[in-house]
């Protein structure tokens, strides 16, 4: 009876509420906001009626007593957590060895300036070899650069150029008094035409602007037109050079006559050849000049005196390095977690010193693929060191790989977990269990995930007992673990809700 008073309670509220609807209903603006929730509420109220008119009957024919279990809304934690393995790992680790020496030649460690366990800072030199070797390689180099670069050598440099200019301007008028003046002259401006037309059409792209596209038609026009002044004088040189074109000549008083010959297609081939190797030279001695003198010079700067200049300066860069490398210098800040050789060893360029930079600590870590939503960057972990059980350190996910990573046919997700700063004194290494939060709710309401009722995707409703009658309330709900439910609103501490019926005997 207890339970049909409650009921019959819960039914009144509803039919009062229900009768409010239909004057709702006359306010168009309203209408939408009142008819699904009714429709939420007689769905509730129609499986109530079945639950007091059908199932509690039939249920109490095969029981001789059944009880409505009901649970009371407190306050708690729910936390959800996703446990994975991780190794200790520093931020960075350096595996440290003489560079410039190689198998082919190997010194003696003459110098070991620390041991493991030791605090080094940038820039401290950790160990040394005899370097007699490479001081005198240095000295050699050195020795052949000052004197390719010495005030003889620049110089000699500065007279070559001088010999090369008179050389093309010699070069030069060979080939004019072979072909002319004037042909020779159009030649050397029909190719400065074709070098501004090859530049317009550089700057201009495959689609050139309105003004580089007249750029361009400019340097085409003048191009044709010089064309057109080289082919006329090619015409006037042929007429005037012809063979039996004779010339009288002055000789002891006495007139001659000798005959001007045309020249050879060889000869002007040769003329030509003259004076594009005398203006080669010269260039390449002024590249070499002005690489002499500290200035710029092209990238394909060619001349056998410039590549004597530039291995000259390679060789002695190599023999500062090799200098340089008969120290091994801390690259940051860390502290010594290796020294593989001794005083008076043979060594290499293998290594020797390894350092790592523990300012930071980082787990490696790994996660099941279940547990992928709740292992992301930011998430905070808790960690327990498989050495340390009894102590819990804190830290936070800064790293979540792309891509799955697989061994022996497991799949895991992996990332970085970072460590917050601590005292405690641990090594790089150490295994730990890391468990990421991957959400918290703390001094929340909560009642158990069984008096929860879904009427619609993620849409919740409870039954409450409310001064002794049941009644439906829609309740917001946050998050769930397997057991509890974190309710934000539509629920008070303390309040009575349904789980259920119990049966205890069977007829």
């Amino acid at each position: 009876m207890a339970s049909s008073k409650k009921t019959s309670g819960f039914f009144s509220s509803i039919g009062s509420n229900i009768k409010a609807i239909p004057a709702l209903l006359k306010d168009s603006k309203k209408r939408w906001r009142v008819i699904i929730p009714a429709i939420v509420v007689i769905a509730a109220v129609g499986g109530l009626i079945y639950y007091e008119s059908f199932y509690l009957p039939s249920k109490k024919t095969a029981s001789s007593q059944a009880t409505l279990q009901t649970t009371v809304a407190r306050r708690g934690d729910i936390t959800l957590s996703a446990s994975g393995t991780g190794t200790l790992q520093a931020a960075q680790t350096a595996n440290l060895g003489f560079e410039g020496v190689g198998s082919s030649n190997s010194a003696t460690l003459s110098k070991l300036n620390v041991i493991v366990g030791d605090k080094v800072k940038a820039g401290e030199v950790l160990a040394e070899i005899d370097d007699s070797t490479q001081q005198t390689a240095l000295q050699q180099a050195q020795q052949a650069l000052a004197n390719l670069t010495s005030p003889a050598a620049i110089a000699t440099a500065q007279q070559a150029v001088a010999t090369d200019t008179t050389n093309v301007l010699n070069a030069k008028l060979t080939l004019m008094n072979l072909i002319s003046p004037a042909v020779f002259t159009s030649e050397l401006q029909v190719a400065a035409d074709q070098q501004a037309l090859d530049a317009a059409k550089a700057a201009g792209g495959s689609s050139p602007t309105a003004d580089q596209q007249k750029a361009i038609d400019a340097a085409q026009a003048k191009l044709q037109t010089d064309q057109g002044i080289l082919a006329g004088n090619q015409v006037w040189y042929v007429k005037n050079y012809v063979p039996n074109n004779f010339t009288v000549m002055q000789r002891n008083g006495n007139s001659v006559t000798k005959a001007i010959q045309a020249p050879t297609d060889a000869e002007i081939a040769a003329a030509r050849a003259a004076y594009a190797a005398a203006q080669a030279t010269l260039q390449e001695d002024q590249w070499y000049l002005d690489a002499l003198q500290g200035q710029d010079i092209p990238a394909n700067a060619t001349g056998t005196n410039l590549t004597a200049l530039l291995k000259a300066k390679s060789d002695l860069q190599t023999a500062q390095t090799n200098v340089g490398s008969a120290q091994i210098v801390a690259p940051f800040d860390g502290v010594v977690t290796a020294v593989n050789a001794q005083i008076g060893d043979t060594v290499g360029n293998s290594t020797i010193i390894t350092i790592a930079d523990e300012s930071k600590l980082y787990l490696q870590t790994y996660v099941d693929e279940s547990d992928y939503a709740l292992f992301k960057v930011g998430n905070p972990v808790n960690v327990v060191f498989s050495a340390l059980p009894n102590q819990t350190f804190t830290g936070k996910v800064v790293q979540v790989s792309p891509a799955l990573y697989t061994s022996s046919g497991q799949s895991a997700v992996s990332g970085l977990v970072q460590l917050d700063p601590t005292n405690a004194n641990l090594l790089i290494g150490m295994d730990a269990t890391v468990t990421v939060i991957g959400g918290q709710a703390q001094n929340a309401v909560i009642i158990p995930i069984s008096a929860l009722h879904e009427y619609a995707p993620n849409q919740y409703a409870v039954f409450v007992d409310r001064s002794g009658q049941l009644s439906v309330t829609f309740v917001q709900v946050g998050l769930q673990d397997l057991v509890n439910a974190e309710i934000k609103s539509g629920l008070q501490p303390g309040e009575v809700v349904s789980t259920g019926l119990v049966g205890t005997k069977s007829q």
